[in-house]
């Protein structure tokens, strides 16, 4: 029994790999609509992803979402824009995330099952939100998984 166990744990570990994953910090803690977090992503097999957005931030951020933009450039120049809405506290008003101190890390999927053929992308996140800058944030991140 135990060895069934540990297979279905390396299993889960080995499908679960991050195909990349980076972060980039926030100067100040203040996130300002013109500072694109950009993300250069090489991608060695053509298949489907699944793409995260992954925020760490301070507790008393003051909204319950975050509202970003994402720009994926492909090899061949081709650009796609993606908004997306993340909920970083819940309908309690309770910070949602893995907290280690005063800081939050939440990861979100952003797009599933994303058609990415072989080569070099280019991510880039900035916020839509009406603050400008948004505080309390400390670094944006882009996780890209291969969907199993």
């Amino acid at each position: 029994m135990k060895n069934v166990f540990f297979l279905a744990v390396v299993l889960c570990l080995f499908s679960c790999s991050d195909t990349y994953r980076d972060f980039q910090s926030i100067k100040d803690m203040k996130w300002y609509r013109a500072d694109k977090k950009t993300f250069e992503v090489d991608i060695k097999e053509t298949g489907n992803y699944d793409l995260f957005f992954a925020m760490r931030y301070s507790t008393g951020y003051p909204f319950k979402q975050i509202k970003i933009k994402v720009t994926q450039k492909s090899p061949n120049g081709e650009e796609f824009y993606k908004n997306a809405e993340i909920a970083v506290a819940n309908d309690k008003d309770e910070y949602i995330g893995d907290i280690t101190g005063q800081l939050w890390d939440i990861e979100k999927l952003i797009s599933k099952k994303t058609l990415l053929e072989k080569g070099k992308y280019v991510f880039e996140i900035s916020h839509t939100m009406n603050s400008n800058p948004v505080v309390l944030v400390i670094d944006i991140g882009l996780i890209v998984r291969q969907t199993k």
